[in-house]
């Protein structure tokens, strides 16, 4: 072990001084409520997952849920399961994916160019706004992105190795199982890494039924138990794909997003995709051609959200180190005296490390005081469907936000619409979430009903022809 870490103490002090990011990770995680989408959303669906044990048939609110695949769901669970079902359990997993992610994208850049390029991309991704944010989420994007991360750098040790390809074939796996489609980004990728290679046929396929083996258990059994599933799974994936849309707006509205997902990191990003093609090098025309697969789709639809963009920030930033050291380097071995070789490097990688900690800290700074370091809050939605889950009835909630009425009540809930409100009294018993104005808009008399808890412009209240509430409660 010594001798090990004596080999790699290059290593061991660049991942050290990366997982000095914890905070910004983890601190005050658990500070806030889970917003219903898709925060609540997702909570619920991985929470049904511990109870029921069922990794495959997913469900929430009663019902099945065939929107996204269950790897991401399986993280938050397990993170659920760890942490217990409150706001830091259900963000856990994904915190712990994007400091994960920043490790294996040291690895991979120092796998495509050298250790220090691949260390100030992975400090600049930490500042990438939509990545911080989203991994401090519970949802699904991270998971993604660094499964993209990973899978590269597997892919570049299993082009040299063999024994990377097993590993490889179930980062793929897991990568296809987090999403619809857009893991399907990477192919054009992966045939330029194995291009010319020769391994072995028998690992080859073994790998493909490891990589084949869980999508085609979970894409069948839904093929078979939902007729509906292919056009669900294609809807999901290509969203507005095939309809008359604008191309030029699309291209700018994604740009937009995509400057504003990363933020003062987005022109290096875009120099360092450009610079990656023109170095002919395998390693980073890879990564260059990832970007442009993963973003092209986005100008055939106008449904392309900031969020979506995350998986691209990581690999525009290690582009641009990795590439602008690559390039700088040949210019100073190319044109420098041996005199002044030395020199000019020594200030490359100052001028480089100037520039990211500048850029880096500002953007930190920002977001350290916007979604960070925030004082507590508890949703009024969170308040009165804990109260709600109290009570042995059916719940209502007169208002969009019903996954955070089902997690935190721990019960299904209906929504009800307008003058739907009016007949629901017509019921035995049920508790409702509503607004004290809706209630005298309709007519509602207050000797139908009982208040139960009031937080902020909401109420929750009960209706119980037995007017013994009490009785009622679990």
């Amino acid at each position: 072990m010594f001798k090990l870490l004596t080999k790699h103490r290059l290593d061991v002090l660049f991942i050290a001084l990366i997982l000095l990011t914890f905070p910004l990770f983890f601190y005050k995680l658990g500070n806030v409520s889970l917003t219903s989408f898709d925060e609540a959303w997702y909570a619920d669906i991985a929470r049904n997952i511990n109870i029921s044990g069922d990794l495959f048939n997913l469900r929430w609110n009663g019902n099945p849920y065939y929107d996204h695949p269950p790897a991401g769901f399986w993280f938050i669970a397990a993170g659920m399961k760890i942490f217990g079902e409150n706001e830091f359990g259900a963000r856990a997993a994904s915190s712990t994916f994007g400091l994960v992610g920043l490790v294996f994208l040291y690895l991979l850049g120092k796998e495509i160019y050298n250790r220090y390029a691949a260390f100030l991309s992975a400090i600049a991704t930490s500042s990438a706004y939509w990545f911080l944010f989203r991994a401090r989420a519970g949802n699904l994007d991270v998971f993604l992105t660094v499964l993209f991360i990973i899978s590269f750098y597997l892919a570049f040790k299993a082009a040299k190795n063999k024994y990377f390809l097993i590993p490889l074939a179930i980062s793929l796996s897991l990568l296809l199982l987090t999403k619809s489609i857009v893991p399907l980004t990477i192919i054009p990728a992966l045939v330029i890494i194995f291009w010319g290679r020769k391994l072995k046929f028998s690992y080859v396929l073994n790998s493909f039924f490891i990589f084949l083996f869980l999508p085609a258990i979970w894409f069948l059994f839904h093929y078979f138990t939902y007729e509906k599933f292919i056009d669900k799974y294609f809807g999901i994936g290509l969203p507005g794909y095939g309809k008359q849309t604008d191309y030029l707006g699309n291209f700018l509205l994604i740009k937009e997003y995509l400057h504003n997902g990363v933020g003062k990191w987005f022109w290096p990003g875009v120099v360092g995709i450009v610079a990656g093609l023109l170095t002919l090098k395998r390693g980073f025309l890879a990564l260059s051609v990832f970007c442009l697969s993963f973003f092209a789709p986005f100008m055939l639809s106008e449904k392309g959200h900031i969020w979506h963009l995350v998986p691209l920030f990581p690999f525009m930033i290690l582009l641009f180190f990795t590439a602008t050291f690559y390039w700088s380097e040949l210019l100073i071995k190319k044109f420098g005296t041996n005199f002044k070789k030395l020199y000019l490097k020594l200030a490359l990688y100052i001028s480089l490390t100037i520039f990211c900690l500048y850029f880096s800290q500002m953007q930190i700074k920002r977001m350290w005081y916007e979604f960070i370091d925030v004082p507590q809050f508890i949703s009024d939605e969170a308040i009165l469907s804990g109260e709600a889950g109290n009570y042995d009835v059916p719940f209502f909630i007169d208002g969009d936000f019903t996954p955070a009425a089902v997690f935190y009540s721990g019960k299904r809930v209906d929504q009800v619409r307008n003058e739907a409100l009016e007949t629901l009294f017509d019921k035995e018993s049920f508790t409702l979430i509503t607004k004290q104005d809706r209630l005298d808009q309709y007519n509602i008399p207050k000797d139908k009903y009982k208040v139960l808890k009031s937080d902020r412009d909401k109420i929750l209240i009960i209706k119980d022809e037995s007017n013994d509430s009490e009785s009622l409660i679990k």
